[in-house]
């Protein structure tokens, strides 16, 4: 692996994420192979825990002939993350740290050397500019969720700040601001909202500065809902529109179809469907999948996608619903190159008979939702006890950067 400069180098990694067009699957296949082997040879090396678990399940390079073995590189849960370290780079090489929101205090700990950050910065550019996100024009941004505190590290709330990057920002207004005085401490924050939405209410001289509503789809579903139990709507410029990603995790009980939130967002928001942006990523996973107009998550060149089966980890036929997984080279800070998390899903891809609509040829996942318990149990959970098994305890040690010391 060699980086030498901002999208000049000689490693397949920084190549693919440096890739113009982020859906060109059959020109940068190739090189995505060639990135894996970098990515995989670069975290063996330097990180014992995981050359332990390739051990243990007997894996080499030798067994990926083409995309179609991608899924046997030795999967990792996202529920192991979220209780033990691997780490291929040594504590100065950090230069940051995102953390998952977590339930019960427990959470996913990501960290970021400097070459892995510039992969993920060209990543998010070109999918931002593919999409029509970036914007010269000034807006003003209100973002549905937590204000940053000082050396923040919640990989959602940092999401969503840095969303606010897209187009310059006149104002940043958030629903959860942090209290003066008071360490970590937020309290609801409807004076400035309200104030923030006074200029584009109906009834009222519309501002020509766009708004951006940025967050989670459950609190830009219940802002919408408060504005039309109160008879308000808001008229907006058209080149506003709604950044959002997440997903309505706790608040699942909530949840309504696409049909129902475009309504909302067109009706009250004055957001109609073509200017509602929704991405899926995770702390885990930190690569850019926009839903479709079809309501699909199209794979980009950055990554591959299998739905596993719970029993087996092998992947399921199209159209079946398992556990969906990811493989990347884009970290070179923590061996996430092959992942599971606890999301249900479904493929489809053209070569099968179910091309998209929206006109883009790569292979989609749908969400079906988070795996029930059951589900956890017998594929995350039990993947992740196989993983302790293979490095031996948590206290075993050796090799650089595998416990950051």
């Amino acid at each position: 692996m060699s980086w030498t400069g901002f999208g000049k180098t000689n490693s397949a990694e920084d190549r693919l994420f440096f890739w113009k067009d982020p859906f060109d699957l059959a020109g940068s296949g190739g090189v995505f192979l060639e990135a894996v082997r970098e990515n995989l040879c670069w975290h063996k090396s330097r990180c014992a825990r995981y050359r332990d678990i390739l051990d243990f399940y007997g894996f080499s390079m030798d067994q990926i002939k083409g995309e179609a073995d991608l899924w046997k590189i030795p999967v990792i849960p996202t529920l192991y993350f979220k209780r033990h370290r691997l780490y291929s780079v040594p504590k100065n090489k950090v230069r940051r740290t995102a953390v998952s929101s977590g339930t019960g205090g427990i959470r996913s700990r990501v960290v970021y050397d400097f070459p892995s950050l510039v992969r993920g910065a060209a990543m998010v550019k070109t999918v931002l500019s593919h999409h029509g996100v970036f914007s010269p024009v000034p807006c003003r941004y209100l973002i549905m969720g937590y204000e940053p505190r000082p050396r923040e590290e919640t990989g959602a709330v940092q999401t969503a700040f840095g969303a606010t990057f897209a187009a310059p920002a006149l104002s940043r207004v958030y629903g959860m601001k942090l209290t003066e005085g008071e360490k970590e401490a937020y309290r609801w924050n409807p004076e400035e909202m309200e104030r923030e939405l006074f200029p584009y209410l109906s009834g009222r001289p519309s501002s020509a500065i766009p708004l951006r509503i940025v967050g989670f789809p459950a609190y830009i579903y219940f802002l919408a809902k408060e504005l039309e139990r109160r008879k308000k709507r808001l008229t907006l410029p058209a080149s506003s529109c709604i950044l959002m990603s997440g997903g309505w995790k706790t608040f699942w009980r909530e949840e309504i179809g696409r049909e129902e939130f475009d309504r909302l967002a067109k009706q009250v928001l004055g957001i109609p469907k073509d200017r509602i942006f929704e991405f899926y990523s995770s702390v885990e996973h930190n690569i850019l999948y926009r839903r479709c107009p079809a309501g699909h998550f199209h794979v980009p060149v950055y990554s591959r996608v299998f739905v596993r089966r719970p029993d087996t980890l092998e992947p399921v036929p199209d159209g079946e619903p398992g556990i969906l997984s990811f493989v990347t080279p884009m970290m070179t800070g923590m061996p996430l190159l092959s992942i599971m998390t606890d999301d249900l899903a479904v493929m489809g891809r053209p070569e099968t008979g179910t091309a998209c609509p929206c006109g883009c040829r790569t292979p989609y996942f749908d969400l079906l939702g988070r795996a029930g318990v059951g589900q956890i149990v017998t594929c995350a959970a039990g993947a992740a006890e196989r993983l302790k098994e293979a490095v031996g305890g948590e206290n075993r040690k050796g090799g650089a950067g595998s416990e950051m010391e």
